[in-house]
């Protein structure tokens, strides 16, 4: 798809306008529930200011005059006929999407932020920003394995984040990805295996491995959760479905024991025909049992997990959704470890994002804490402790460390961190004007690993 060349102008440093510890900003620590706590990034009250007197002329217009976020209701009538995401073409392909920008307005999309609509929904794969009069191709993921089929020129809606963990190792594939061979390529198949995961941990399965069915789903159960109950209490019922689903697995299984008899019996007489219809039978047997050994699982977790969003006290919740009015950004931590977070330039784009990031970071959390529970695995007692001055050796550390320019998925100026730990990227728009940071940890955390069955040695924390 054709583009016009943009003149670049050098992306303005953006310690100023992003870190707190440099523009009179502070960090919020909110503590959810043991093992969960989140860090709010304010900036000084004259952040912008500075930066536009020091950039003079070439910033040009204010931020909220000249970009808008994909899904923000302020474009308004122009965001419904001048702005659209569809397929690449009839057929379509599922990596890809183009975008198209009639509006006045650059337009820019989060890396993890999901598209509705088209063949089958997607996520997008990285930041994306369009020039008012551009198009381009976006980079995405199936997020929705069961379908393919739609209208011709449906067009895609902003649809909320993908889980936290789901994004944060999206954007490593990504980013290696980049590096390696300087395309935005990620692992499809690792996708679809994370939400099948992350779906089964939550009891929120979808028909067609639809994630966002998944997210309407737990969204829906958290809000109609009765929040003054510290955690689910068992019923009878649960009990009986436990015992039930133990008896039948005993029942298939003395079953199966004679039909492996009878097999052996037919094998020795050299009886074929027999041996052929035995085995089919013992295959149906081997399905059932795999079916409720898988349920008795499911339902055993269930009981025994007094974790996950159940135990996250309301009052915190709500002192986490305070904490983020006028906030720049948030980052995420997983049982004292740093998992992810995001920065914008405006308090504003902050606040359209941050529902979405905060169910982003629950669904994650809802299925760590159910893992922990079920393994007996307790949280460190001093995380939230450290919750605070590691978001700030976080945000320090990659916003003073090695940036490098790579070329941008659309318009605009990219660049990635170099650093031992921590993968992090920058989008800014055509003048150099920091737009989005999103900050990860190239290793998996410790209280991941058993999911994701990474084995890196070094994880970070201080």
């Amino acid at each position: 798809m054709p583009t016009t060349a943009m003149p670049m102008m050098p992306v303005h440093d953006p310690v100023d306008l992003l870190n707190p510890d440099m523009n009179g900003g502070e960090y919020r620590p909110v503590n959810l529930c043991p093992g969960l706590d989140f860090v709010f990034v304010t900036s000084g009250p004259d952040a912008v200011d500075r930066m536009v007197d020091r950039m003079g002329d070439r910033m040009g217009a204010p931020l909220d005059q000249t970009s808008r976020l994909f899904g923000d209701t302020e474009l308004g009538d122009s965001a419904a006929t001048g702005f659209s995401i569809e397929e690449v073409s009839d057929g379509g392909a599922v990596p890809f999407l183009k975008a198209t920008n009639n509006t006045p307005f650059g337009v820019v999309l989060i890396a993890g932020q999901l598209v509705k609509g088209g063949k089958q929904n997607r996520g997008v794969s990285t930041d994306i920003f369009i020039l008012s009069g551009q198009s381009a191709k976006i980079p995405v993921t199936c997020v929705e394995q069961g379908r393919w089929s739609g209208r011709p020129g449906a067009r895609f809606q902003a649809a909320g984040v993908e889980p936290i963990t789901i994004r944060v190792s999206k954007f490593r594939g990504v980013s290696d990805s980049r590096r390696e061979r300087r395309s935005f390529e990620a692992d499809q198949s690792s996708v679809w295996r994370d939400i099948d995961h992350m779906s089964h941990a939550v009891q929120a399965r979808a028909s067609g491995g639809d994630l966002l069915d998944s997210l309407e789903q737990f969204k829906g159960r958290r809000m109609s959760r009765n929040h003054h109950a510290p955690a689910d209490t068992p019923t009878q019922s649960d009990g009986a479905e436990v015992q039930r689903l133990e008896e039948q697995i005993r029942e298939v299984r003395q079953q199966a024991r004679a039909v492996t008899e009878r097999l052996d019996a037919a094998l020795s007489h050299g009886d074929h025909v027999t041996v052929v219809t035995i085995r089919r039978s013992l295959d149906l047997m081997v399905q059932r049992l795999t079916q409720l050994e898988r349920e008795l699982t499911e339902t055993r977790e269930r009981l025994a997990t007094p974790a996950g969003i159940s135990s996250i006290d309301p009052a915190r919740l709500a002192a986490a959704d305070e904490a983020a009015r006028g906030a720049i950004g948030l980052l995420v931590l997983f049982n004292g470890e740093f998992l992810a977070g995001d920065l914008f330039a405006s308090p504003d784009w902050f606040a359209k994002f941050y529902g979405d990031l905060r169910d982003s970071a629950l669904m994650s959390w809802d299925m760590v804490a159910r893992r922990c529970a079920t393994e007996g695995r307790a949280m460190d007692p001093a995380a939230s402790a450290k919750a605070q001055s590691l978001a700030r050796s976080v945000v320090n550390d990659a916003l003073r460390g090695t940036w490098t320019d790579r070329p941008a998925a659309a318009h605009g100026r990219s660049q990635m961190l170099e650093h031992p730990y921590l993968e992090s990227a920058m989008l800014a728009d055509h003048n150099g004007t920091p737009l989005h940071v999103l900050l990860g940890c190239r290793q998996t955390p410790e209280i991941l690993r058993a999911a994701t069955q990474a084995a890196g040695p070094v994880h970070w924390r201080r």
